[in-house]
């Protein structure tokens, strides 16, 4: 099971980190729409930039919408996406004639336009990105790496067929490849979980009989970052359900570079639950952060064959 780390060990500049260094120059546009809707992306915002993805902060994004006329918030689309704004709210117009009722019907019509133009840009630009990588570093091969072994990957590269001449066959790429595309990329809430995060972090600011008007509106906000940007990991484990089935006898697991976030844990849940907790187990660790994840990762699972190792 490989990580982002084991290309990072190879040297290949991966991270999301480089990502934004690579929008920032090659797609200010992306960039600057990124960082107008989502507020301050900053460095700790760029290093989990899948998770900060439902950090999508309703305060922030209505500032200039919310507090507009239709025919100003016309004019906005119209300065940001040129005929394509003016064209989504032309649509919206028409859609309802008789009039919008609540103001905010036309604030999610509108983040929604926004997300579903960002994340077509965003899955473009990454697209590029990825294929724009460096090679990996054939100094840093690993050794005794079985190249008839099973492999999933979350990594978009091939370093294991290009480096390490392992056959496509025992490759699958879960969230696509260089070569196929379908690059998957998201976060894990839904916009239930997003609202009661939400709820609890303004707790203390907030009068619920005085805002139950605007809670709608906030959740309004929070199912158009669900519907467009949540990585659907449960339905790909059902898509790949023959190849989870088939590790049915397994009896040792190498898991290489893998960060344990939270997204992509039902994954390795799913291997457990076909395999059980008895098989043998390798965490190899590529960071402190990573190593710290690992231990607490087989205590969480009960895993009592497992063994950490720094690569």
């Amino acid at each position: 099971m490989i990580g982002n780390g084991f290309d990072r060990h190879h040297d290949i500049p991966c991270s999301y980190i480089n990502f934004r260094d690579w929008l920032k120059e090659n797609c200010p546009d992306v960039y600057d729409n990124l960082f107008r809707i989502y507020g301050n992306c900053n460095y700790d915002w760029w290093s989990t930039f899948e998770e900060n993805l439902t950090n999508f902060d309703p305060d922030f994004y209505p500032n200039e919408i919310a507090g507009n006329t239709f025919f100003e918030i016309k004019k906005y689309l119209e300065v940001h996406y040129g005929h394509e704004g003016i064209d989504a709210i032309d649509s919206f117009e028409m859609d309802n004639a008789e009039g919008v009722t609540d103001h905010y019907q036309l604030v999610a019509a509108v983040a929604r336009f926004e997300m579903q133009y960002l994340k077509n840009d965003l899955y473009k630009a990454f697209g590029d990105w990825v294929k724009s990588l460096k090679m990996p570093d054939k100094d840093k091969i690993i050794k005794d790496i079985d190249t008839e072994a099973m492999f999933l990957t979350f990594n978009y590269t091939k370093t294991l067929e290009d480096l390490y001449d392992v056959d496509d066959a025992y490759v699958l790429h879960i969230h696509g490849s260089v070569d196929k595309g379908n690059f998957v990329i998201g976060h894990d809430m839904t916009a239930e979980e997003m609202m009661d995060r939400d709820l609890e972090e303004h707790a203390l600011e907030r009068d619920p009989e005085e805002d139950k008007g605007e809670d709608e509106a906030r959740l309004e906000l929070f199912y158009v970052i669900a519907d467009e940007l949540k990585k659907p990991v449960d339905d790909i484990i059902v898509e790949n359900g023959h190849y989870f089935n088939s590790l049915e006898g397994l009896k040792k697991l190498i898991v290489l570079g893998f960060s344990y976030s939270q997204i992509d844990l039902p994954y390795i849940r799913e291997i457990f639950e076909v395999t059980g907790k008895n098989i043998k187990v390798e965490f190899g660790w590529h960071t402190n952060k990573d190593k710290e994840n690992a231990e607490t990762f087989k205590i969480e699972m009960g895993l009592t064959r497992c063994k950490l190792i720094r690569f």
